[in-house]
């Protein structure tokens, strides 16, 4: 928090009686708290003069404008690419302490689950991903509220909307954070069919604010439009018969709107859902998972790598990876993307060679069993303080952790804008080998909303609490959190694990065995004889390979 913004804090508090004028003259400029006003309120951001210090998430844009949902004016996002790309606004270091009670809410107008969270860092310097409350909307604004969130123990608060799916545009209005309990109503504008300029009466100028209303509507951005007051005729959409409607009424050709008349449908065929694919997909492929990976899909690798530098923000620094285009890639067509993971003590050539990876793409692409894709081979180690890893196993680990930040921030968006990628869960594939597997499949489970397809060649211990005979892990998860819920189970979860695998012992199948207990299906391949090595790997990479993309 700015000193000026602290400084008309104090002048708030004083105005309100909260604060004495001597209290304040001998406060620090730089450790000035806010104080609530005569509402309890610490923030009341209403956005008719500004952004209230709201800013653009991920790769989003915010403006001030739209349809409000009390006042004149809103928030709106748009240019989202991605469901957590929305806007966010830090909370005061010196006014929000841990362990505190608050009330937050936020009225949002978009599409579909919105949701609002809390990003903040834990004790062991991990960024942590909280949500605070969420709700459904068609177009219309819907309240967002919890008056008793108890801030949990970290640091470097930032509050944000997301959506739980979709990058459709949304607007937001009233947000307010106060103390525990406080009731934080605002009367929402009325809704009146026709009224786009919201003034309480119909005129000609409604019908302008329609038409801009719908060219933006019919261009894909639904933010800031109400249905409620977009659908004139009342048959559910926007379109232009709505319009002609509008033009009639304002002309005096009709005088009043049709009656909105709801009628219930009712069917007996269930929806077709995520996980309804997801498990009749691995159903399907049950009976081809072999073990016995043909030598002939081993040989000759072609295709093309580049070695790539991006910027990771996590880290602070450059980190580097290789991209392998495919046999016969051509930069006009669009192609799935594949990240690749390796174990402790790698980088981003650790899994090029040795582990069938680009053999087996090769020829399985070659071949038609597998869909060209374009593959990325990662350097997971994200440490702001170390470049490459101490070779500490226990101090190390967080680096790795921390690439479950570095992948969707940085590196995904980088492949994205530099590389012909098609985007969506549906086309993002991630697997690894050891501490790479570990950490495909923490990133699957916290990731799901992006990555569909995940994979584990002998997975390392530790992201549920647990002990081996290197260390005691103290876990990134619970084991009750091993699951991938709807609407987000993966199209393919797979995991191997060798029978001679003394190096992680039975952990890969405890990972198979917690997510087959909480609901999520998945696929184990037990490889007999298998090590802690390509042994292991190879197999899992080639029925990977052959069955990733091809769920939808």
């Amino acid at each position: 928090m700015s000193r000026l913004r602290s400084f008309k804090a104090v002048i708030a508090g004083i105005m309100a009686g909260t604060v004495s004028l001597s209290a304040a003259l001998t406060m620090p400029a730089a450790t000035l708290a806010l104080t609530p006003d005569a509402n309890g309120f610490y923030y009341h951001d209403t956005f008719e003069n500004g952004t209230d210090d709201w800013e653009g998430r991920g790769g989003a844009s915010v403006s001030t404008g739209g349809t409000a949902f009390a006042g004149s004016k809103a928030l709106t996002v748009t240019d989202r690419g991605s469901s957590w790309h929305g806007t966010q606004k830090a909370l005061d270091a010196d006014s929000f302490k841990a362990g505190e009670e608050y009330s937050f809410s936020v009225a949002v107008s978009g599409s579909g689950n919105m949701m609002l969270s809390l990003q903040y860092t834990d004790a062991s310097g991990k960024t942590i991903y909280d949500h605070i409350a969420d709700g459904e909307s068609s177009g219309d604004y819907v309240k967002l509220s919890n008056q008793a969130y108890n801030l949990p123990e970290g640091s470097g608060y930032i509050l944000y909307v997301e959506t739980e799916s979709g990058t459709g545009d949304f607007s937001i209005d009233e947000v307010i954070v106060a103390k525990a309990g406080v009731q934080t109503d605002v009367k929402p504008v009325d809704v009146i069919r026709g009224d786009f300029d919201s003034d309480g009466d119909i005129t000609v100028f409604d019908l302008i604010e329609a038409r801009k209303a719908l060219i933006s509507y019919m261009s894909g951005s639904t933010a800031g439009i109400s249905m409620g007051i977009a659908d004139v005729d009342g048959d559910g959409s926007f379109a232009v018969n709505d319009l002609v409607l509008l033009s009639k009424f304002v002309l005096g050709q009709t005088k009043e709107f049709p009656k909105i008349v709801t009628t219930t449908t009712t069917t007996t065929a269930p929806p077709v859902t995520t996980t309804t694919v997801a498990v009749d997909y691995m159903a399907s492929i049950r009976d081809k998972i072999t073990v016995n990976v043909p030598s002939s899909v081993l040989k000759n690798a072609e295709g093309t790598v580049e070695h790539i530098t991006y910027f990771s923000k996590k880290a602070n620094r450059n980190k580097g990876a290789n991209v392998w285009l495919p046999p016969g890639y051509d930069k006009s067509k669009k192609y799935p993307v594949f990240y690749v993971n390796h174990g402790y003590g790698g980088d981003e050539s650790s899994m090029m060679n040795g582990m069938g990876v680009r053999e087996i793409a090769t020829n399985l692409i070659k071949s038609g069993e597998a869909e060209p894709m374009i593959i990325v081979f990662t350097n997971q180690y994200t440490d702001p303080q170390h470049e490459k890893q101490t070779g500490n196993g226990q101090a190390d680990v967080p680096g790795y952790d921390n690439f479950v930040e570095d992948l969707p921030d940085s590196l995904m968006p980088y492949i994205e804008s530099h590389y012909p990628v098609k985007t969506g869960r549906e086309n993002t594939a991630i697997a690894g080998f050891s501490m790479g597997g570990r950490e495909s499949l923490y990133i699957g489970m916290k990731c799901c909303d992006k990555i569909g397809y995940i994979g584990g060649g002998a997975p390392a211990p530790g992201i549920f609490p647990t002990k081996d005979q290197f260390m005691t892990h103290p876990g990134v998860m619970s084991k009750d959190e091993i699951r991938i819920d709807p609407p987000y189970s993966p199209y393919l979860l797979m995991i191997a694990g060798g029978t001679s695998d003394n190096m992680v012992n039975d952990f890969p199948k405890q990972y198979s065995d917690l997510f087959t207990q909480h609901g999520t299906e998945n696929i184990y391949i037990s490889v007999p004889g298998g090590g802690h090595d390509s042994s292991t790997v190879i197999p899992l990479m080639y029925n990977f390979i052959r069955f990733i993309f091809k769920a939808v």
